[in-house]
């Protein structure tokens, strides 16, 4: 799945996505991403990062 975004933390394009949510009558839906260059988990939109996300099964090591 490719968005466009960058990572929030380190600005690397390199990014695991994950669809979040339903779909929108207007075909928007939200996205978690994890940089896959420093594994910083994150909310596309909020900009929130998150040590652990259940929605996502996410920790950090």
């Amino acid at each position: 799945m490719d968005c466009g975004c960058h990572c929030i933390k380190c600005g690397s394009v390199k990014l695991n996505s994950k669809r979040v949510g339903i779909i929108e009558k207007d075909g928007y839906f939200d996205m978690h991403h994890t940089c896959m260059d420093c594994n910083t988990h994150f909310d596309h939109l909020e900009g929130i990062t998150f040590e652990a996300c259940d929605v996502c099964n996410y920790k950090t090591n």
